[in-house]
């Protein structure tokens, strides 16, 4: 069951803060960016401008999202940058993306998430993988709760429809 961060301290510490959200941060840019390299260059960004900026938070959610928004905002700019507009871009891109769950189906399931718009694909990491609420990532990602909700269903049914052979009967 998912841990209740709303009334607790935020952490502090540059090596807490990493070992407690370094999963987040780093799945989500995956998640977003498609690309293991990308993803790691997002990843010690994140951290760095936490680092230098050390910004103070009252609260362990604010923290999260302020975690959430800036991992977002750098896979932003990452996939418009003056680089990736002029890289070729595989059309099988997510597939050095080796990520191990438990089970093959499991694996399929994630591959199909890979396959979704960014937002969408966010929505679904976040409530899915990281246990948020519609509330959380609405306020994380900077939208509203009703286009969460509306993200995720889409997500839900476009997942249905690729999966429906394989997992939906």
């Amino acid at each position: 069951m998912r841990e209740d961060i709303s009334s607790k301290a935020p952490v502090t510490g540059l090596e807490e803060v990493m070992g407690k959200y370094k999963q987040t941060v780093y799945g989500l840019a995956v998640t977003h960016l498609n690309s293991r390299a990308d993803a790691d260059d997002v990843f010690q960004e994140v951290f760095l401008l936490y680092h230098t900026k050390a910004p103070v938070f009252e609260h362990e959610y604010a923290l999260r999202a302020w975690l959430i928004r800036t991992t977002l905002n750098l896979c932003t700019r990452t996939n418009h940058s003056a680089w990736n507009s002029r890289v070729d871009k595989d059309p099988d891109a997510g597939t050095d993306i080796a990520v191990q769950f438990q089970t093959e189906t499991e694996n399929e399931v994630f591959a199909a998430v890979l396959s979704l718009e960014p937002k969408l694909r966010t929505a679904v990491y976040l409530y899915y993988f990281e246990g948020l609420k519609t509330s959380e990532i609405a306020e994380a990602t900077g939208t509203t709760s009703a286009a969460v909700m509306m993200r995720l269903s889409r997500a839900r049914k476009i997942l249905r429809k690729r999966l429906e052979g394989e997992y939906f009967g």
